[in-house]
């Protein structure tokens, strides 16, 4: 495990429960001020311990507290608040924001953190630079056959962004170089990550290598690549087709893509290669889960790279 995730993780358990008690005992202070007769009712059962060693029946104290509890309730109802107000309101009511449940196992809180905080980090090593949909200008298309067909692509990204859910399709970006596969994942990516998901993001050389590295040799970062990549809400692998290629590479992707798969989680990969080239390139049981349960959205724009740089010459000779 990733303990500098881990230590993080901890710390952020902490400051929940910290906050949690915080907010409580603000609560308790603005009830005490506007309905003091449940200030009288939370003296009463501050006394319990009091009353049981002066000898009164534990079983009557027990029935008096209970009562005293529900004439809160109401007195909480009638004034406009829930019955629970005055309760502690912890993020996670499994281990009420420790981190622990069970003797000492982890609760998936904290599991949960110690993976988004892996994720952010490895993300700061990404090849990939995020985008943004305002970027993304179809006015390089205007004068191309194309236009219509990369307005509709741009339209499916937003909304596939916009309602991005741990249902949403898998997505194959099939195309040339340049024609916005790379951008387009990555405002999805940018968008998705400000609604709070946890997402990785890099060329799918990079992040095999770092498998490999793991697989073969001192993992001195004490972080599992391969498990942050088979459990992140959202993966977006780019360039498909560029990773070395060898029978642990191939077992890898074909892992990753299977058991995303079987997890009903959700994963974009883009490639330049076309379909010839992907089924000489792949195994016929990776090629099948491609292109039978993602959703394939061929790019068969212009390289914008290219439009951008005739423009530019354009406008030089223009000025000339």
């Amino acid at each position: 495990m990733n303990q500098i995730a881990f230590q993080k993780a901890l710390r952020e358990v902490a400051n929940r429960r910290l906050k949690a008690k915080i907010e409580n005992e603000q609560r308790c202070q603005e009830i005490d001020k506007k309905i003091p007769e449940i200030a009288q009712i939370n003296q009463y059962l501050a006394q319990t311990v009091m009353r049981i060693m002066r000898g009164e029946d534990i079983e009557s104290v027990e029935r008096q507290n209970i009562q005293a509890q529900q004439n809160c309730q109401k007195l909480l109802k009638k004034n406009g608040y829930s019955i629970d107000y005055l309760d502690l309101h912890y993020t996670c009511q499994k281990c009420n924001d420790t981190g622990y449940i069970n003797n000492g196992q982890y609760c998936t809180c904290l599991e949960k953190l110690v993976a988004k905080f892996a994720i952010e980090e490895m993300n700061q090593n990404t090849q990939l630079t995020l985008c943004s949909f305002e970027q993304f200008s179809l006015a390089y298309y205007q004068n191309h056959k194309c236009y219509a067909d990369m307005a509709m692509i741009l339209g499916k990204c937003q909304k596939y962004a916009m309602n991005f859910n741990m249902n949403s399709p898998s997505l194959l970006f099939q195309g040339d170089v340049g024609t916005g596969k790379t951008h387009l994942s990555l405002s999805i990516v940018t968008e998705v990550l400000k609604q709070g998901y946890a997402v990785i993001y890099d060329s799918i050389g990079n992040l095999l290598s770092k498998i490999e590295n793991e697989h073969f040799k001192n993992n001195t970062s004490q972080q599992d690549t391969l498990d942050l990549l088979l459990h992140a809400d959202l993966l977006v692998l780019d360039d498909l087709g560029t990773e070395f290629r060898s029978s642990f590479i191939s077992s890898i992707m074909y892992t990753i893509v299977n058991t995303r798969i079987n997890k009903g989680l959700p994963t974009i990969i883009s490639t330049n290669l076309d379909g010839d080239e992907i089924y000489d390139s792949y195994e016929k049981r990776l090629i099948s889960r491609l292109f039978s349960i993602y959703e394939v959205i061929p790019f068969n724009g212009i390289d914008i790279r290219q439009e951008k740089k005739r423009l530019r010459e354009a406008k030089r000779e223009s000025l000339i």
